[in-house]
């Protein structure tokens, strides 16, 4: 719209530019004709300029609105007791909680963009491969939930029950994956719980 009005009011002063050169009025009905098409001109791009302004502000009032929403939701997953975390749908984090960051022993912010699988144990590693890639060929949504030995950085590895959740678009198509890691040392340390774990993942039903 904005764009049709100028165009509109280029078109116009350039007739005019044209009708200097063969006009046979006086000379000051040519300067108030240009005068005219010039104040049209301006109260046009002022119209345009307070509409644009309009946008822009209600724009920013949706971006504070969206910041404080997502702020929101970051101190909520920082309260829950879990670890929890989004990556995509390769298994690379993007966004985790602070009790993740303890969890795996590095500060929260430089989690983000890390592999999950570094945190595995190196040797369960091509299992958890596996198992995200089955993922990826799943039409399925279920939750899954899996064993696996952490890795934290510098630290010895531990049991963690992993659950896993998938993120899909309203297409359907799989966009990321949600996870929740639950240290479970103290449950295997339980006598009644103390059982021999099978090499790599397994669902946590089968137990």
């Amino acid at each position: 719209m904005f764009a049709q009005q100028l165009q509109s009011v280029q078109g116009r002063l350039a007739n005019l530019c044209k009708d200097t050169n063969i006009a046979v009025q006086p000379e000051a009905d040519l300067l108030l004709a240009v005068l005219k098409e010039v104040d049209i001109a301006s109260k046009t791009l002022e119209i345009a300029t307070e509409q644009l302004f309009e946008q822009t502000q209600k724009l920013g009032n949706v971006q504070a609105r969206l910041r404080e929403e997502y702020k929101r939701y970051q101190d909520l997953l920082n309260f829950i007791p879990n670890a929890y975390l989004v990556t995509d749908i390769q298994g690379k984090i993007l966004s985790a909680n602070r009790v993740t960051a303890t969890l795996f022993n590095l500060q929260q912010r430089f989690l983000v963009n890390k592999p999950l699988v570094c945190f595995i144990a190196i040797e369960e590693r091509q299992a958890f491969r596996s198992q995200l890639n089955q993922m990826h060929s799943s039409e399925c949504d279920y939750v899954q939930e899996w064993i696996s030995r952490i890795q934290p950085r510098d630290c010895e590895p531990f049991e963690a029950a992993m659950t896993v959740a998938s993120v899909r678009d309203v297409k359907g198509k799989l966009t990321g994956l949600r996870w929740m890691v639950r240290d479970m040392t103290h449950v295997w340390q339980q006598p009644q719980l103390a059982l021999e774990r099978p090499e790599g993942l397994y669902p946590l039903s089968a137990l």
